[in-house]
């Protein structure tokens, strides 16, 4: 044997390095990697941010070009251009001057894709930094960057029949931007998790019941408007036959229409909530009562209601409620924390996240179609804020005050006491072996050696001590005179015996 471990320490090269090796070199300073951490920030913001705008771009210049074509090129191609840049700019929410007045009203689906694109580039820009900070910084020049190009969109579109603010198309779409782009950076970065896992049981709770109601919320009002819309389909058609555009024009009627559905949605939430919403000045759309004007001729505003809800239409104002009570059920069934505090407390804060996440919908719903009566279209945001806001909480808390105290709804909690959010997992039992011996997965019974019964167990399973000594004897006695050099694994050592 010692044979052996010498001829294999002959063999075997040493893991100590040589003395006249040449010295490692040293690494970068911090003021060489400085300059370049910059270049790389700014460079990943520059190109998330254009590769954003060209995405949510060129769909809308695919469409605007082949309506064009279709029409027979009629006007010079550049005009095509034009309309594409400020539908673009409508769509980040920058107001378009005319010579008719403002036209303000942006068509929310494509503010929602140029949104999830932002949101991307934020990540995109995140995973390309690979640091928290950096990633932050990342987004801020990501916002920056989608500024400047608004802002040079914004000069190449004015001209005489259509201006817009160059200033004001930076300071707009560079702030959602900036929400976006923030957003997607700190959800791809973990920041958003870190920040998730500080808040109590009923915060979390409360944020992501306000959320779910919300979302509800914006689906049960399409499915209003687009009821009222199916009820009155012969007045939609009557309006599609009066423009005698063609098939061209139908499609082009109807993407206009399908742009700005999720904005007659918002006007739906509003009317069903309670303070309805206005289409031009001194004007007013509720269950109460419908003051209208003049109408333009859209086929998507054919649903508009023209008199008052009927004494059953008032139940309306029960679908709010009814999903604030999904709601509080729903927050009844999280772990919110011992008592009833921390549910009235998460009840109510999913209310008031519902209520400002349909202010802001209800801020962007509203615009102008021009001056004059149209000056003035959609919801009051503060009042649809607070009506959702209202109506909401109160449901929720008391649907789950009811569902913890009458109905008895506890909830699900994991063995080790968190909130449960899937199936109970069964804990990690290794299979016993068919014969009764030791299992697969390596936990062994009592170890025996051979020569008498194994030593008595406590009444906690912990077995004595002097047994424990007794039926432990060394496996190898040689182990007992190994050095710290002979040691397989140590660092210089020889490596194990042959």
């Amino acid at each position: 044997m010692v044979f052996g471990e010498k001829a294999m320490s002959v063999t075997e090269p040493s893991t100590t390095p040589a003395e006249d090796s040449p010295p490692a070199p040293a690494p970068a300073t911090r003021t060489d990697a400085a300059p370049l951490g910059r270049v790389s920030v700014l460079v990943a913001a520059a190109a998330t941010a254009g590769w954003a705008a060209l995405v949510s771009f060129v769909p809308l210049l695919v469409l605007v070009l082949l309506g064009w074509l279709l029409a027979g090129g009629a006007g010079a191609a550049t005009s095509a251009l034009r309309v594409a840049g400020a539908a673009w700019l409508l769509a980040n929410g920058v107001p378009l001057h005319t010579p008719i007045g403002p036209y303000g009203l942006v068509p929310l689906a494509l503010t929602a894709f140029v949104a999830w694109r932002l949101v991307r580039a934020g990540g995109n820009t995140a995973r390309a930094l690979a640091d928290r900070r950096a990633a932050l910084l990342g987004a801020v020049g990501v916002a920056a960057g989608y500024g400047l190009l608004a802002a040079l969109l914004a000069l190449l579109v004015s001209g005489p029949d259509v201006s817009v603010s160059a200033p004001r198309a930076f300071l707009t779409a560079g702030g959602l931007a900036l929400v976006c782009a923030v957003s997607g950076a700190a959800h791809r970065s973990g920041m958003l998790r870190h920040i998730a896992g500080q808040f109590s049981p009923a915060v979390r709770a409360g944020l992501r019941s306000g959320a779910f109601a919300a979302v509800t919320l914006l689906g049960l009002g399409a499915f209003t408007a687009g009821g009222s819309l199916a009820w009155h389909a012969d007045r939609a058609a009557d309006t599609f036959r009066a423009y005698q555009a063609g098939p061209v024009g139908d499609i082009g009627l109807a993407l206009l229409c399908l742009l700005y559905a999720p904005t007659v949605s918002v006007w739906a939430v509003a009317y069903l909530s309670g303070p309805g919403f206005a289409f031009g000045t001194h004007t007013a759309v509720g269950i109460g009562g419908v003051h209208l004007g003049p109408v333009p001729a859209i086929p998507l505003l054919a649903g508009l209601p023209t008199s008052a809800a009927p004494t059953a239409g008032a139940l309306l104002l029960g679908l709010p409620l009814l999903v604030g009570v999904a709601t509080g059920w729903l927050v009844a069934r999280r772990d919110t924390g011992p008592g009833l505090t921390p549910l009235v407390f998460a009840t109510a804060l999913s209310g008031a996240v519902a209520g400002a996440l349909f202010a802001v919908a209800g801020a962007l719903s509203a615009g102008s179609l021009g001056g004059g009566r149209l000056a003035m279209i959609g919801p009051s945001w503060w009042q649809l804020g607070l009506a959702v806001a209202g109506l909401v909480g109160v449901a929720a808390m008391a649907a789950g005050l009811t569902a913890r105290t009458v109905a008895r709804v506890r909830p699900h909690r994991t063995p080790a006491g968190g909130t449960r959010l899937g199936p109970t997992p069964t804990p990690d039992a290794s299979p016993s072996a068919p014969d009764g011996g030791p299992s697969a997965g390596g936990s062994a019974g009592p170890a025996t050696d051979g020569t008498g019964p194994s030593a008595p167990t406590g009444a906690d399973g912990s077995r004595d001590g002097k047994a424990d000594g007794a039926q432990q004897p060394a496996a190898d006695p040689a182990a007992h005179h190994q050095g710290p050099a002979d040691r397989p694994g140590d660092d210089g050592g020889a490596g194990p015996a042959t």
